[in-house]
């Protein structure tokens, strides 16, 4: 629960950065290369086990899905739209654990999953509806949902296969090793944004959101959703993410001043409503 409360603020953070900087790379490098740097230490004086190589090689291309190619998505359409309207695309992240850990064959998939797999997507419509018949749109004004889908399936697909790899191992190793894997494979585009210049180009505000991004909204709150991974079956984990569009959207009107439509505001209900649903029914 509280990590995905600090996530839902971290959407509007990257929001604000990416308003004057439009280096999505850059900081999605700076992000978790500063989180990594900040979990190292803990391993000091702890007993290492290292997992297989095979193990290991599957974790690190799923931390480049979930730490590199997720936030360079996230982090390139939040050009695009609202904070609060990402967050609601982003609340389809239960739906889509659900469904490839089905295929997977690690997790099941039953009439109540589906009816709440149907809400959310509603919710999701109903959320950029304005946005999807108005005239004076053009299609390319599409491409913000379109990417913040695309990280999405990356989000999924990391939590239907992790928790499994991180059982009798060390949640803060599988971490470390995620986001490190992740931090190198969005290297080579940050730099190719002139990464150092982007730093430089970094105001004092901007230096406090990115150590917000990297220390409680991803250090710690990641830490945290990869231990419920461990815990908890993919779609029992990856159900309580609804959270964080409620509080993105609440921040994002309190310090973005971004408006928020009644039909905004009944898809986010809708998209909420399916995962609880779920999670009474677990109960």
């Amino acid at each position: 629960m509280l990590a995905v409360i600090l996530l839902g603020l971290s959407f509007v953070g990257i929001r604000a950065i990416m308003a004057d900087e439009e280096a999505a790379a850059s900081l999605g490098f700076l992000r978790y290369g500063i989180a990594t740097l900040m979990l190292l230490p803990l391993l000091w004086r702890r007993r290492i086990v290292m997992p297989p190589l095979k193990i290991f090689i599957i974790v690190a291309l799923l931390g480049m899905l979930q730490f590199g190619l997720f936030h360079l998505f996230v982090n390139t359409a939040l050009k695009e739209i609202p904070a609060s309207r990402g967050a609601v695309i982003f609340a389809l992240i239960p739906i889509m654990t659900m469904l490839i850990a089905a295929m997977a064959g690690r997790d099941s998939l039953n009439g109540i999953k589906l009816f709440a797999a149907t809400l959310s997507i509603v919710g999701v419509f109903l959320a950029i509806g304005e946005k999807a018949f108005s005239s004076n749109n053009a299609p390319s004004s599409w491409m913000g949902e379109i990417l913040f889908f695309m990280a999405v399936c990356c989000g999924a697909t990391y939590n239907a296969f992790s928790g499994r790899l991180m059982q009798h191992r060390s949640v803060l190793l599988l971490t470390i090793i995620g986001m490190s894997a992740g931090t190198i494979v969005i290297f080579p585009v940050a730099y190719s944004e002139g990464l150092g210049s982007v730093i430089k180009g970094y105001d004092t505000q901007d230096w406090l959101w990115i150590l917000y991004l990297a220390g409680p909204a991803a250090a710690f709150s990641l830490f945290l959703f990869n231990w419920g991974l461990q815990q908890l079956s993919p779609s029992q984990a990856a159900i309580y993410v609804p959270i964080a569009p409620i509080m993105a959207a609440a921040f994002g009107a309190l310090i973005l001043d971004e408006h928020l439509s009644s039909l905004f505001l009944a898809g986010l209900a809708c998209a909420v409503a399916g995962p609880i649903i779920v999670n009474w029914r677990r109960r």
